[in-house]
C-alpha cells in the first residue's frame, strides 16, 4: 500500500529495563487470548498465532492494543533459521530490514513483516521465496538509484529451491494455507522480474486454489479467510487490467457479502470495497463481451442490467459507510493516503461497472466528477510526500499508475486529462513500478492517445513524428525502417482481424511458466508476435517522453469549445483500447482499436512502437 517514504530512528540503545528480581520469563501482555489462557508464550502473528494454529487450536485474537503509536518492524532474530552462506543472510537481512517494511506499505506489517517472517522458520518454501524475493528488490533499488545492474543469479536459484521445496511439501491438511501463501510470494518474485505471463500463471493458479476450498472453520481456513483472500482480491487488478481471466472468489471465503452499515478498521473497508471491485471486473468482463455480440437478446441484457445495479447500489452503500468510518476515525498523513487511495478505486470501479454495457467511448463523457475526484485524491497523495522524497521504485500493489493512466485514456475532457498525465510525469513518480505497471510506459501511451484523439488527421499521426515511407516486410505487414526522428514507429498489419462483435482487445495465450534460472520471459501477454521489433539495427538512447509529451500537450492548447462533451474528439476518433506489450528495446509495442472505416466488419486496428 501507499506509504511515506523512510524516516530513519534513534539507533542509541534503550536502557535496559531493571531486573524484576524473579526468573523465568517475564508475563506477555501482547499475546493472543488462547495463548494467554494457557499460560504459554505467544508467537503473536496475526491475525492468528501461528502456535494456535500448528496445534490446531482455534485462536481467539487479541484485545484491542492501548499503545498510541504503533512498534516498529522488529529485527530480533527468527528462531530456527541456519544460513548457508552469508549471500543468504545478508538477502534475509535485507527482507528484514527494507523488504518487508516496502512491501507492506502502511497496513499490511502483519502479513509480510509478520506471518511470512514467522513462517519462513519452519518452512523451507517461504525461507527460500523470501530470500528471493529480497535478492531481486535489492536489484530493483540499486539499478533505481545508481543505474547499476547486480547479478540476479542467486535470486532465481533460490526460487528454484523454492518451487522444488513446495512440491515436496507435505499437505498437513486439505485446508492448508502454505501452498497459497508461497504461490503469492511467487508473484511478488515474477512482479520483480517484470515477467508478465509468469505472474499471471501464479494468479490464476492460487485463484484456482481458493476456488476450489470447500467451507470449514479450521484454524488454517481462518488464516486464509483473513489473510491470504484480500491479497487474492487485490491481486484482481494485476490481472484483469492485463487481459487474464482469474477464477471468481467463492462466497464462503469472503468476510461478507452484503455491505456492512459501519466498518470497524480500514482493514475491513479495504478488504471489502476490493472484493467488490474483483466482482466488478468479472462482471465488466462478461458484460463487455455480451454487449458486443448482436446475438444477445433483450432477457441476457435485462439480467446483466440487473446485477450491475446491484453492484452499483453495493460500492454505494461502501461509500457510505466508510465516510461515516473515516468521519469519526483521527488522522495521521500514512491513513489518509490509504483512505485516499481506497477513494480512487471507488470512483474508478464506478465508472467501470456503469459503462460496461456501453460500446460507445461517449459514455464516459458522462464521469466527468468521478475523472476529477480521481485526480484529485492522487494528486494529495503525491503532494502528501515531504519535499524532494520520491514514492518508492517498486509496489507489489497496484495503486496509482492504473486508475491516472486510464484517466488519461478514457477522460476526453482536455484539461483534466493533461492534470492526469501530469501527475504520472511528476518528479515523484519517477521510475515507479507498481507491480507491472511501469510508470513510464503509461506516460507515453497515454500521450499518444491524447494525441491520436485530439490531432484530427486521417492516420492519427502529428507532423513532428510522423514516419517517412513504409515498405513492405515479408509477412505483408508494412513499417517504417528510416525514420527515427520522433519517438515513434507504425506497423500496420492486415493479418490482425478482430471482428466488431467481439469486444476491442487481443485474447491471451494461456499463461506459460519461466524458468526461474533464465531470467527471461518465456512469452508475450498477448501475442508472440508483439514481444519483437521487427527492426534489426540497434535502438536509438532512450528519448525523455515525459518532457516530450508535456510539451506538445501543454494547457495553453486548448481550445474553449472542446470543454464540453464531445470535447472535440468524436466517437469515431476515439481510442476503443491501447493493448500495451511487453518491453522491447527501450519501448513498447502498443496496439490501438478504434471504430472500423465504413463499410468494413472488423476494428480499425493499428500497432506502433512508443520509445520510453
Amino acid at each position: 500500500m501507499i506509504s511515506l517514504p523512510y524516516r530513519a530512528t534513534s539507533s542509541s540503545p534503550s536502557p535496559s529495563p531493571k531486573a524484576s528480581g524473579r526468573k523465568g520469563s517475564k508475563k506477555v501482555r501482547t499475546g493472543c487470548i488462547t495463548c494467554k489462557i494457557r499460560k504459554v508464550k505467544c508467537d503473536e502473528a496475526k491475525p492468528h498465532c501461528l502456535r494456535c494454529v500448528r496445534t490446531g487450536r482455534k485462536c481467539d485474537g487479541y484485545r484491542e492494543s492501548t499503545r498510541s503509536t504503533p512498534e516498529p518492524l522488529a529485527l530480533s532474530p527468527v528462531p530456527g533459521l541456519g544460513f548457508g552462506s552469508d549471500r543468504e543472510a545478508h538477502a534475509f537481512d535485507y527482507y528484514r530490514a527494507r523488504s518487508a517494511k516496502i512491501l507492506s506499505g502502511a497496513i499490511d506489517a502483519s502479513f509480510w513483516g509478520g506471518l511470512v517472517l514467522k513462517l519462513s522458520a519452519t518452512e523451507p518454501a517461504v525461507r527460500h521465496a523470501i530470500l528471493a524475493v529480497s535478492s531481486l528488490h535489492e536489484c530493483v533499488e540499486v539499478k533505481n538509484t545508481t543505474g547499476r545492474e547486480l547479478d540476479r543469479s542467486f535470486a532465481f536459484r533460490e526460487y528454484g529451491n523454492a518451487i522444488r521445496s513446495l512440491r515436496n511439501w507435505a499437505q498437513r491438511d486439505e485446508h492448508s494455507a502454505i501452498p497459497l501463501l508461497v504461490c503469492i510470494l511467487f508473484v511478488c518474485i515474477e512482479f520483480l522480474a517484470d515477467r508478465d505471463s509468469a505472474s499471471q500463471m501464479h494468479i490464476i493458479q492460487g485463484r484456482k486454489i481458493l476456488s476450489g476450498l470447500a467451507d470449514g472453520h479450521s484454524p488454517a481456513m481462518e488464516l486464509i479467510k483473513q489473510s491470504l483472500v484480500p491479497i487474492y482480491a487485490r491481486l484482481s487488478l494485476a490481472s484483469f487490467l492485463f487481459g487474464a481471466r482469474p477464477a471468481s472468489i467463492p462466497a464462503h471465503l469472503k468476510s461478507w457479502t452484503e455491505v456492512p452499515a459501519v466498518f470497524t478498521s480500514i482493514e475491513e473497508a479495504r478488504c471489502g470495497l476490493y472484493l467488490l471491485l474483483d466482482e466488478g471486473l468479472q462482471f465488466s468482463t462478461a458484460a463487455n463481451s455480451v454487449a458486443f455480440d448482436p446475438a444477445t437478446d433483450a432477457e441476457a441484457m435485462y439480467n446483466l442490467e440487473l446485477e450491475q445495479q446491484r453492484l452499483l447500489s453495493q460500492l454505494t452503500r461502501w461509500h457510505a459507510a466508510f465516510t461515516v468510518f473515516t468521519s469519526m476515525t483521527p488522522q495521521s498523513p500514512a491513513s489518509e493516503n490509504v483512505q485516499n487511495l481506497l477513494r480512487v478505486y471507488y470512483n474508478s470501479s464506478f465508472v467501470w461497472i456503469s459503462t460496461s454495457l456501453r460500446r460507445d467511448e461517449l459514455a464516459f463523457d458522462a464521469h466527468l466528477p468521478a475523472f476529477s475526484a480521481i485526480i484529485s485524491l492522487a494528486s494529495s497523495i503525491i503532494n502528501s510526500l515531504p519535499p524532494n522524497a520520491k514514492m518508492e521504485a517498486f509496489s507489489f500493489e497496484t495503486e496509482l499508475v492504473a486508475p491516472v493512466y486510464w484517466t488519461v485514456t478514457k477522460c476526453r475532457h482536455p484539461l483534466l486529462r493533461r492534470a492526469a498525465l501530469k501527475l504520472l510525469t511528476r518528479d515523484q513518480m519517477r521510475n515507479r513500478r507498481e507491480n507491472l505497471w511501469h510508470v513510464r510506459e503509461a506516460i507515453v501511451v497515454s500521450a499518444r492517445v491524447i494525441e491520436k484523439e485530439e490531432a484530427g488527421f486521417e492516420d492519427g499521426f502529428s507532423m513532428s513524428t510522423s514516419p517517412e515511407i513504409s515498405e513492405s516486410s515479408s509477412d505483408g505487414s508494412s513499417y517504417s525502417n528510416s525514420t527515427r526522428s520522433g519517438s515513434i514507429e507504425r506497423q500496420t498489419s492486415p493479418s490482425l482481424k478482430v471482428a466488431v462483435t467481439k469486444p476491442p482487445s487481443l485474447t491471451p495465450p494461456p499463461p506459460s511458466f519461466t524458468d526461474p534460472m533464465s531470467g527471461e520471459e518465456s512469452g508475450d501477454g498477448f501475442s508472440p508476435e508483439l514481444s519483437a521489433s521487427p527492426y534489426s539495427d540497434e535502438p536509438t538512447s532512450p528519448t525523455n517522453i515525459a518532457a516530450e509529451a508535456m510539451q506538445q500537450l501543454e494547457l495553453s492548447t486548448v481550445r474553449p469549445d472542446t470543454l464540453e462533451s464531445p470535447f472535440g474528439v468524436p466517437e469515431s476518433r476515439r481510442i476503443k483500447n491501447a493493448v500495451i506489450g511487453l518491453a522491447v528495446d527501450h519501448g513498447v509495442w502498443v496496439t490501438f482499436f478504434k471504430d472500423p472505416e465504413p463499410g468494413e466488419a472488423e476494428w480499425n486496428v493499428t500497432r506502433e512502437f512508443l520509445r520510453c
